[in-house]
C-alpha cells in the first residue's frame, strides 16, 4: 500500500490541497530518514556484474511493475493499493538488492509522470518499498540461501517465502503508518493499515510474487499463467469501491438518499425491537440560488461539499448523514431522543453559521446557514412518517426566518408554509 492524493482534482483544486497537505517539520524529517536509509541499505551490497539472464530477469520486472503502477485503486484517507508487490517480492528471490531498488524506482517513474503527485508523495512511495523491497530480500537469502536451487527445496523455500512477504507487508505499512501519523495526525488504528483486511490483500500479492518467482525457476513458460491472476486481485481491490461508490452522493461524499432511507429504515427496527431512541434531522442550504446566481454554481457546489465537511466534523462516528437531493441534507441519528437530537442540530447549525467558505477562484468569501427540523421515534413508527415530521419542522424554520432549528413536537399535522 502507498500514500496518494486520493482522488482527481482540477488543476486548481489538486494546488490548494497540495498546499493543505504539506509536510510538517516532523514528517520532513521522518522523510528524509527514511530516503537516507533506503540509501544506506544499499551500501553493503558489492558484487560483480550480473549476467545475462539476471539482466533478462531484471528488464521484465522492471517493466511489468511499471505498466501494473499505472493501475492504481485510490482508496479512503490518502491511500491506495497497488498489485506492484508482486513483482518487487518475485525481485527480491531472483535479483540482487541494489537491482531491486532499481526495479522499484523504475516502477513509480511512469506513473509520476503521467499524475504529478506531489514530489514527496512519490519519493517516499519509492523510499518505503525499497525498504520493504530489500528488507524481503534479506529475509529470503537468510532463510533459503543465495543459491538458487528450488528442487529438493520446496519446503525451505515456502518457509523463507511467507517470512519474506510478512516482512514486507510489516515494514510497507509500519512505515506508511508513521508516516500518516505525522503528516496527517492519524493514529495508527485510524489509518486502517493494520486492519485484517488492508494486510491479507498485501500478504496475498507478497505471496503470489513469491510463488511466481519459484515458477520462473522451475518452468518459465508458465510464469503468466501465475501472473495472470493479479487481474482477479485487481478487480477484487476495485469492488469495495464500487461498492462504496454506489451509496454515496458524489458531489459531497455522504450517502445517498436510497441509502439513508433504507438505514433509518434499518434503525427504526431495531428502536422497536430493543425500545431504543433514534431521531432523523432534515436540514436545508438556505438561499443557495442566491450563492449560485451570485458567485457562480462552482461556489455553490463548494458550499454543498463544505457543509457536509462540517456534518462529518459534528457528528458521531455511528450516525448516519446524507444527501437527500439539492441542497438538503438527512442525518439519521440513533441512539438519540429528541433533546440529544435537538442539541446535535443546534451545534450543526452554528458551524456552519460561524465558518465562511471559499469559492473555487480562492477569492471572496461565502456565508452560508442551514434550516434544520427535528423528528424522533415514537413520535412516528414509520420511517415515512419521520421523513413527514422531520419535514413539516424544516418547513417551519423556514417560515420562522431561517438559520433555525425546530423540532416535530412543535409542529402541527396543518400544511407546510411555503
Amino acid at each position: 500500500m502507498s500514500t496518494g492524493p486520493g482522488g482527481v482534482a482540477s488543476t486548481q483544486e489538486r494546488g490548494t490541497a497540495d498546499k493543505a497537505r504539506a509536510l510538517n517539520r516532523l514528517s520532513t524529517a521522518y522523510l528524509v530518514a527514511v530516503v537516507a536509509g533506503a540509501g544506506l541499505l544499499l551500501v553493503p551490497f558489492h558484487g560483480p556484474p550480473p549476467g545475462r539472464t539476471c539482466l533478462l530477469v531484471f528488464v521484465a520486472l522492471a517493466v511489468s511493475a511499471s505498466l501494473v503502477q499505472l493501475l492504481v485503486v485510490q482508496m479512503p484517507a490518502h491511500q491506495a493499493y497497488y498489485s506492484t508487490a508482486a513483482f518487487f517480492l518475485a525481485g527480491a528471490l531472483l535479483l540482487p538488492p541494489p537491482l531491486v531498488a532499481l526495479v522499484v524506482l523504475i516502477a513509480h517513474l511512469p506513473e509520476w509522470a503521467k499524475y504529478r503527485y506531489p514530489w514527496y508523495i512519490q519519493t517516499f512511495n519509492i523510499a518505503n518499498y525499497v525498504w520493504a523491497s530489500v528488507g524481503a530480500a534479506l529475509v529470503l537469502h537468510a532463510v533459503f540461501g543465495s543459491g538458487r536451487d528450488v528442487e529438493g527445496n520446496a519446503g525451505r523455500l515456502a518457509v523463507a517465502g511467507a517470512a519474506a512477504g510478512v516482512t514486507f507487508v510489516v515494514v510497507n505499512h509500519a512505515l506508511l503508518a508513521q508516516m500518516l501519523r505525522l503528516a496527517r495526525g492519524k493514529s495508527y488504528r485510524e489509518s486502517g493499515l493494520f486492519t485484517f483486511a488492508s494486510l491479507s490483500i498485501e500478504l496475498v500479492l507478497a505471496m503470489l510474487g513469491i510463488g511466481a518467482a519459484a515458477v520462473w525457476l522451475l518452468v518459465p513458460p508458465l510464469v503468466p499463467f501465475v501472473l495472470s491472476s493479479l487481474v482477479v486481485v485487481h478487480r477484487s481491490l476495485e469492488l469495495p469501491i464500487l461498492q462504496r461508490a454506489a451509496r454515496l452522493d458524489a458531489k459531497t461524499e455522504l450517502f445517498n438518499a436510497r441509502y439513508v432511507t433504507n438505514a433509518l429504515a434499518g434503525e427504526l427496527e431495531r428502536a422497536k425491537r430493543f425500545e431504543r431512541p433514534l431521531s432523523i434531522v432534515l436540514a436545508d442550504l438556505d438561499l443557495l440560488r442566491d450563492i449560485n446566481n451570485t458567485h457562480g454554481h462552482l461556489a455553490g457546489d463548494a458550499v454543498l461539499r463544505g457543509v457536509a465537511a462540517l456534518l462529518r466534523d459534528q457528528l458521531r462516528p455511528f450516525d448516519i448523514p446524507g444527501r437527500f437531493g439539492g441542497e438538503e441534507f438527512a442525518i439519521v441519528l440513533p441512539e438519540a431522543g429528541h433533546d440529544d437530537a435537538l442539541e446535535i442540530a443546534e451545534r450543526i447549525r452554528h458551524a456552519v453559521e460561524r465558518t465562511l467558505f471559499r469559492p473555487p477562484s480562492g477569492t471572496g468569501e461565502i456565508h452560508a446557514t442551514l434550516s434544520l427540523g427535528v423528528a424522533s421515534y415514537p413520535q412516528s413508527d414509520s420511517a415515512d412518517g419521520l421523513i413527514h415530521l422531520a419535514d413539516l419542522a424544516l418547513y417551519r424554520s423556514k417560515a420562522l426566518g431561517r438559520n433555525r432549528v425546530s423540532g416535530a413536537s412543535n409542529v402541527s399535522s396543518a400544511q407546510p408554509a411555503a
